[in-house]
């Protein structure tokens, strides 16, 4: 073979190599206001089956004459009339989601190749601040050149999802902030909303309104001030919101109704990530501790999402809500996500005298696909001199971080051990 013809083969290669990295998409156009309908076939007297909201897109299967022939995240097939869409290609860039292991809680990070996001970040073991926040260790080990987070979703105000977030303000510039609104009377929330306040230029969003200030009061917070003044951004509403090139996250479930456990407010979230989707339930339950083979109960997140939006749950990797619970993960809910991977953070805190997760759960997910747990080394973690954040210090976290990295060749997932 001559050298120029091994040349052009190369080039060949690498150009098959890009091509494959890039797809075609179909998405609303930009005068599309509410969304269009996806129908079972390409006439308009077809059903309905499903909606692309503005900001969402489809696979594209093939062009139609008057239609674009789309595949639906579960398998199906359906038809976009083509005076409401367009096919766009789109590359399946390089994403990495990380589960901290902060002991008994939830912290998400999630890094592109043009944004980053942190869902929650919270403990009930190790909730130590500033030097010895775990999260903020985390965040300067992985990304040591990071200054911005363009994203902070709180799911709820819990100390287990809320606890090490006021760090995050004081390490890094925060341009959007999500969160229900719901008021939970605790000095950790209080803490929070001082730091969105005090944040140059940032879009708070919640679900109790838009563009202009709201004041939260406290009662049973010893600390002032008792009362803490925000400005509203852009209302939170069940939506799709772009996050960066072949990226958007999409609000499922959205509720700022002042429930006595605020778990009932937990923001449900689905991460659309070049072609993989990723669900993250905070606390989102189905109702009391039943196994998993019980239906939902009728007024429960996992219920309503079911009613609602049962196709929208589909995702390749579910982060299971309330930690394993038997509280949450119902057969019904699991079968409409249809995941294969699913991630639980979790320690030895005990909830209501139960240490999470429970078995059956765990036993559920484990017919379905793979569980990964950052809790399955936290005996030795805590004497272990070398983890991220202080070392043996006698606490869980720090050692058993998950790590997704999605690309071009796929979905994988590992376990990493980091030490400052």
């Amino acid at each position: 073979m001559t050298r120029f013809v091994r040349i052009i083969l190369g080039l060949c290669v690498a150009l098959a190599c890009s091509l494959a990295q890039a797809e075609n998409q179909v998405r609303p156009t930009e005068r599309v206001v509410h969304g269009v309908i996806v129908r079972k076939a390409p006439t308009t007297s077809s059903a309905p089956i499903e909606s692309l909201l503005p900001g969402e897109m489809l696979q594209f299967s093939s062009d139609l004459p008057g239609w674009f022939e789309v595949q639906l995240p579960d398998g199906r097939k359906g038809y976009v009339s083509k005076a409401w869409t367009v096919v766009v290609q789109t590359e399946v860039g390089n994403f990495r989601i990380h589960a901290i292991d902060v002991g008994t809680g939830l912290a998400l990070f999630v890094e592109g190749p043009d944004f980053t996001l942190l869902y929650d970040a919270g403990s009930n073991d190790d909730t130590r601040a500033q030097a010895n926040n775990r999260v903020v260790a985390y965040l300067h080990k992985v990304r040591p050149d990071l200054t911005t987070i363009d994203h902070v979703i709180l799911s709820h105000a819990h100390k287990d999802h809320l606890q090490l977030m006021p760090d995050v303000f004081d390490k890094y510039v925060v341009r959007n902030v999500w969160d229900s609104g719901r008021l939970y009377d605790s000095c950790g929330y209080r803490a929070f909303l001082i730091k969105v306040a005090a944040e140059p230029n940032v879009q708070y969003h919640t679900a109790i309104g838009s563009g202009s200030p709201h004041t939260f009061t406290f009662a049973n917070c010893d600390s002032v001030p008792k009362s803490i003044t925000v400005p509203l951004g852009p209302q939170l509403t069940v939506s799709t919101v772009p996050l960066g090139s072949g990226a958007s996250m999409s609000f499922l479930y959205v509720d700022s109704f002042p429930y006595e456990d605020p778990n009932e407010n937990s923001l449900v979230v689905r991460l659309d990530l070049g072609n993989r989707r990723i669900l993250f339930m905070g606390d989102a339950e189905a109702g009391q501790r039943r196994l998993p083979s019980s239906p939902p109960d009728a007024n429960s997140a996992e219920a309503k999402l079911l009613a609602c939006c049962r196709s929208a749950l589909a995702a390749d990797v579910l982060v299971v809500g309330h930690h394993g619970s038997k509280t949450s993960s119902r057969s019904e809910f699991l079968d409409a996500v249809g995941a294969h991977s699913f991630i639980v953070s979790v320690g030895p805190y005990a909830y209501n005298g139960t240490v999470l997760p429970d078995a059956e759960v765990i036993t559920e997910l484990g017919n379905r696909g793979t569980v990964w747990r950052t809790d399955f080394d936290d005996a030795s973690c805590r004497t272990n001199p070398a983890k991220i954040g202080p070392d043996a210090d006698g606490k869980p976290g720090g050692c058993d971080n998950i790590q997704i990295d999605i690309s071009a060749a796929g979905l994988s997932t590992s376990y990493q051990r980091i030490s400052d």
